[in-house]
């Protein structure tokens, strides 16, 4: 019997062809950098995907002189190059905008430096995060916590930028603080800041603010992060590890400082520009502006929105009402105590201010003092000033003829030297005590009056105003201090001299409810007396 034939297999319908998973372009900028490829073999091999990475490199080399920058090659069909000799190259922002000319439309951009390390599945933890930040241009980005070659890693921290202080030139440094994981929020949390080193976005954030070419090194990333607010993305946070950067000195590869004679030219004209662009000053050089317009701020949200949200004043170099001194000197006290000690103390030691019986300067002589000796017991009987703080009471060489009418008196002095005479000289009479204190520094007792004579006038600007503020703190009745009403308040470093004016600014303290005019010749050297309540709040 003849057999049936076998009836063919039912084939399944074609189904739809899965969407292609989301491609990421990597933009590094590697000068003369050997960890390069380290770093390109690891964001492979810790990604879930790696075919759908794509890797650009502006590459700045010199042929004979970096072959140990090229021994090994990590899926070579996915990284596009720019080679650059490095003895052209204009620096590493410059490098980042070539790299940005390597884009393909690919969906997402990460722009990350050469020495780098990758958490395992890094690709899609960067874009499920970036869909969690409730923004429609979001930006992941900040310092990432640090790795040592080739694969050291200390404890995880999960870093924050904050804007640390200004430069002498105006640019506003950034760095971070961390907290553990296990400590870190529940969400990537809005940031005022972002860092040139990680910047993960959707890919058309290339097309909208390009890189500026014209920038050199220090103060890309506060510009960048100003560009991004005004043209309408936000910048996040990440609430984990991602990614690991070396921050060792890899004395084996040469910086582009060290290689180009004039980057200081570079330098100079990109700071010009930043602070153009930043609202600091005016650039007076042309060459500082070219193009500005392609990479300046955007229109979507305005320059002053971004320094409300940030906290910084860029004209007026404030961090959150604070100047970059009054910020060092609130996070390292202790520092600035040595600091300021050892300045007034070399000052006293090599006798730079010894005048007649004195070692504190003209001012404290017999004879300079003769007005404000017979004005000053007046005074404190018409103030009911009974007890008096005496800043920078030095070794109270004409106070001792006035101070026995009070019933307290508080010698404060920074240099013990000086401080250890004064109590030799009066630390027997009733009524008189000494300390070694820093009026910028150190909290201040309560009096009827504090006497800041011929101290604040040898203060820069921001210390002048953290003593005013600890004066105003004291619960003090009132302030009998030095000022110029004729005076320029210069600025000036610790232990130089001004002509302070402490009615004008940066202080702005209300007109005096008494002037104590000194006579000195060619000056109008004064004690002016204000309550204490009448200071201004900085």
């Amino acid at each position: 019997m003849a057999r049936k034939k076998r009836a063919a297999p039912t084939q399944p319908a074609p189904s739809p062809a899965a969407p292609a998973k989301p491609r990421i372009f990597v933009n590094i900028a590697s000068y003369r950098d050997p960890e390069w490829q380290w770093t390109v073999k690891d964001l492979f091999e810790k990604a879930t995907d790696p075919d759908r990475i794509f890797v650009g490199t502006c590459w700045q080399f010199i042929a004979d002189e970096d072959a140990d920058c090229f021994t090994r090659s990590t899926r070579p069909e996915q990284c596009r190059s720019i080679d650059v000799d490095a003895r052209e190259s204009k620096g590493a922002c410059w490098a980042r905008h070539q790299v940005q000319k390597l884009w393909r439309g690919e969906e997402y951009s990460l722009q990350i430096d050469s020495h780098m390390r990758f958490v395992p599945g890094w690709d899609e933890r960067m874009i499920a995060m970036l869909a969690r930040c409730p923004s429609a241009k979001p930006v992941l980005s900040t310092y990432p916590p640090p790795y040592e070659p080739p694969d050291h890693f200390p404890a995880d921290i999960v870093p924050t930028q904050y804007a640390s202080g200004f430069s002498k030139e105006g640019i506003l440094g950034l760095r971070s603080r961390g907290v553990s994981p296990k400590d870190a929020p529940a969400e990537p949390q809005p940031s005022a800041f972002c860092a040139a080193g990680f910047l993960f976005a959707e890919g058309g954030v290339i097309e909208e603010i390009p890189y500026d070419p014209y920038l050199y090194f220090q103060g890309e990333e506060i510009t960048l992060a100003a560009r991004l607010y005004t043209h309408g993305w936000d910048v996040f946070t990440p609430n984990e590890v991602l990614i690991y950067h070396d921050y060792t000195k890899r004395t084996n590869r040469p910086r582009h400082w060290e290689d180009h004679r004039q980057w200081n030219r570079l330098n100079a004209l990109a700071f010009a520009r930043i602070r153009h662009l930043l609202g600091v000053e005016t650039a007076a050089d042309p060459e500082a502006l070219n193009e500005l317009e392609r990479y300046g701020l955007g229109l979507k949200r305005s320059f002053e929105d971004y320094q409300a949200f940030s906290g910084i004043d860029f004209r007026r170099r404030l961090i959150n009402g604070k100047t970059t001194e009054e910020i060092e000197m609130e996070a390292k006290p202790d520092e600035w105590r040595r600091r300021n000690r050892d300045i007034f103390d070399n000052i006293i030691k090599t006798g730079l201010w010894a005048a007649a019986g004195t070692r504190c300067g003209n001012g404290s002589t017999l004879a300079a003092t003769e007005k404000i000796r017979a004005a000053l017991p007046p005074l404190f009987d018409f103030l009911r000033i009974e007890s008096l703080t005496d800043c920078g009471c030095g070794d109270v060489h004409w106070m001792r003829e006035i101070s026995g009418g009070l019933k307290l008196y508080f010698g404060l002095e920074i240099v013990p030297d000086l401080m250890q005479q004064a109590v030799e000289q009066l630390g027997r009479r009733r009524g008189h005590f000494f300390a070694n204190l820093d009026i910028t520094l150190d909290d201040l007792p309560a009096s009827d009056a504090i006497l800041c004579r011929d101290l604040l006038t040898h203060y820069p600007h921001a210390m002048v105003k953290v003593a005013l503020r600890r004066l105003k703190a004291s619960g003090s009745r009132h302030l009998i201090a030095t000022t110029h009403p004729n005076g320029e308040n210069v600025p000036i470093e610790a232990g130089a001299w001004q002509p302070i004016n402490l009615c004008a600014a940066p202080f702005l303290l209300p007109p005096p409810r008494h002037l104590i005019e000194e006579g000195v010749a060619n000056s109008t050297k004064s004690l002016g007396v204000w309550l204490v309540q009448d200071i201004p709040d900085f």
